[in-house]
């Protein structure tokens, strides 16, 4: 019996995050709350709350696509 080669397929290539904040939509009242809650967490240092509405408007934007 011949022993059957295998080899392994290369490593998936994931890339890097976009570093840009995102964009809200203008015109959209939810957008714009989130927008604000952004700007105020990130003049009181929370940066936390920062990627907090970053992940919310991203996730909220797609809905106007």
């Amino acid at each position: 019996m011949s022993a059957r080669k295998t080899t392994m397929s290369s490593a998936p290539h994931l890339g890097m995050p976009s570093l840009e904040p995102p964009k809200p939509v203008l015109g959209c009242h939810e957008c714009l709350r989130l927008a604000t809650a952004r700007l105020n967490a990130r003049s009181e240092g929370d940066y936390t709350t920062v990627t907090d509405c970053d992940i919310k408007i991203r996730k909220h934007a797609q809905g106007h696509q």
